[in-house]
C-alpha cells in the first residue's frame, strides 16, 4: 500500500505567515521537509499531529524567521519537519471523523496496518537513515494546564530536555503509538505540551528550547540535579463509559438534569494539582460512569473510583492532568490522566 506522504527539501516562503486553517493550501497531504543546516545530526520536529493544536506551527514559523536570509535559511542545525494532519488542521479539529489519530499511529501502535501507520512508518524510515540529535513533538491541550514535557524513557538526556522546558515533566507508557515513544532507542525525545493553542509564554519556552538545541554540540555530561526537575508518572487514564451522557457544570446553559454524569464546575483547574481522597469531582445517575485503565491496559476502575450514592470521588489522592472541557476531545481521547510522583 502506498502512502500519500509528500517529501520536500525546501519550504515555501508562504509557510511563514499562514494559519493552521490555511496549511492545506501549501501542503495537500502530510509532508516531511528536510532543511539542511551546519550541524548534520538533525532535529526531528513534528507539528499538527492534531489539527487544532497550532502552537507548533507558530513556533516553527518563528524559528525559521530567525534564520531567514535573502536566499533561504541559514540554520545552525539540520531539521526534519513533519507537518501531520493537514486535513484536520484545515477543518480546525483534532482529527476528522473516522480518522486514525496521527499521534497513535507511530511504531508500537495497535493498528500498524492502517493507512496512517503506514505513512508514519515511511517517515521513520526516511528520518532514521542518518543520526538524529533529538525528537520534539509539539502539542497543545484544551484544559488549564501549565506547559510541560512528556517523556517515555527516564535518562539524563531526556531529563535535560524536560528541564529546559519546565520544572515538571510526565513519564508515560500509554497510550501506545505516540510519537515520542517511537524514538526510545534512537535519540532523546520529548512531547512538549504547550498549554492552550496560541499561549504565548508556552510558545516562548518551546521556541527557546528548540533554538538551544539548534546550537548545542552535545547534551551535558553531568547528571541533572534532582531539584531541577519534578518527574510524575501516568498511573491511570479515566475514560467515560460508552453510552453514558455527560456534561460539565460550566456548560453554557447549565442544564445538567438530562445527563447521566455531571462533572463539577472548573474541573479543569485540577490539572497538576492534587485531587484528594474522597474529594467529589462528579455526580452520577449510573453505577459505573467511568472506565479507568492502567498503563498496561488493565481495568482498575474499582481500585480508583468511589461512587457514594452518586457522589463520585477517587479512593486515593492523585494529580489529574490534561483534563479537557471539550466534550468531543473527551470522547476521542479521555477525560484525564491521573499522575503520581515517579
Amino acid at each position: 500500500m502506498k502512502s500519500n506522504l509528500t517529501v520536500l527539501d525546501h519550504i515555501p516562503s508562504a509557510f511563514l505567515s499562514i494559519s493552521h486553517r490555511q496549511i492545506k493550501e501549501l501542503f495537500d497531504s502530510p509532508t516531511l521537509i528536510h532543511l539542511k543546516g551546519e550541524k548534520q545530526s538533525a532535529l526531528f520536529i513534528s507539528i499538527l499531529l492534531h489539527g487544532n493544536e497550532f502552537s507548533g506551527l507558530q513556533i516553527m514559523q518563528e524559528i525559521l524567521k530567525k534564520y531567514q536570509t535573502t536566499d533561504g535559511y541559514k540554520l545552525p542545525r539540520s531539521i526534519w519537519l513533519f507537518i501531520g494532519n493537514v486535513d484536520a488542521a484545515q477543518m480546525g479539529v483534532r482529527l476528522r471523523d473516522g480518522q486514525i489519530d496521527f499521534n497513535r499511529a507511530w511504531p508500537g501502535t495497535p493498528e500498524p496496518t492502517s493507512d496512517t501507520a503506514i505513512l508514519i512508518q515511511e517517515v521513520m524510515d526516511i528520518i532514521t537513515q542518518d543520526e538524529l540529535f533529538a525528537s520534539i513533538d509539539l502539542h497543545n491541550n484544551t484544559g488549564q494546564n501549565p506547559p510541560y514535557g512528556c517523556i517515555s524513557v527516564v535518562n539524563e538526556k531526556n531529563k535535560y530536555l524536560s528541564s529546559f522546558f519546565n520544572h515538571i515533566a510526565m513519564v508515560f507508557q500509554s497510550p501506545k503509538g505516540v510519537s515520542t515513544m517511537a524514538f526510545d532507542d534512537i535519540c532523546p525525545a520529548i512531547t512538549l505540551e504547550c498549554s492552550t493553542p496560541g499561549n504565548e509564554p508556552a510558545i516562548k519556552r518551546a521556541f527557546e528550547l528548540i533554538d538551544d538545541l539548534m546550537h548545542m554540540d552535545h547534551f551535558p555530561d553531568k547528571p541533572l540535579p534532582a531539584h531541577d526537575l519534578q518527574l510524575v508518572k501516568n498511573s491511570a487514564t479515566i475514560k467515560i463509559n460508552a453510552d453514558v451522557t455527560f456534561c460539565f457544570e460550566d456548560d453554557e446553559y447549565g442544564d445538567t438534569l438530562g445527563y447521566d454524569l455531571t462533572l463539577v464546575k472548573n474541573f479543569d483547574h485540577h490539572n497538576f494539582t492534587q485531587l484528594e481522597k474522597n474529594e467529589i469531582f462528579a455526580y452520577s445517575k449510573v453505577d459505573k460512569p467511568f472506565l479507568v485503565i492502567s498503563p498496561d491496559g488493565k481495568d482498575i476502575t474499582e481500585e480508583i473510583i468511589k461512587n457514594d450514592n452518586g457522589k463520585i470521588s477517587i479512593k486515593k489522592a492523585l494529580m489529574p492532568a490534561m483534563i479537557s472541557l471539550d466534550k468531543k476531545i473527551v470522547l476521542q481521547d479521555c477525560l484525564c490522566y491521573l499522575l503520581e510522583d515517579y
